[in-house]
């Protein structure tokens, strides 16, 4: 089981890819919820928006196969 994943010769963790896929994931429901007006139905749209980013990190790291 490797907790490190090599790129280009430069060793990282496991949770960077972890926080880079739920990035890329994040930042496509981010654009559909700005392009749908959904955070608007939000009291604090940054706060919604780091909590789906958690979600979201806490789910590709669940699925993860090294982890």
């Amino acid at each position: 089981m490797t907790q490190e994943i090599s790129i280009f010769g430069f060793y990282f963790p496991a949770i960077v890819l972890c926080a880079l896929v739920a990035g890329a994931i994040w930042y496509a429901l981010d654009y559909a919820a700005i392009r749908l007006s959904a955070w608007q139905f939000f009291l604090h749209p940054p706060l919604a928006r780091l909590a789906l980013y958690l979600v979201l990190f806490a789910l590709v790291c669940a699925f993860y196969p090294n982890f």
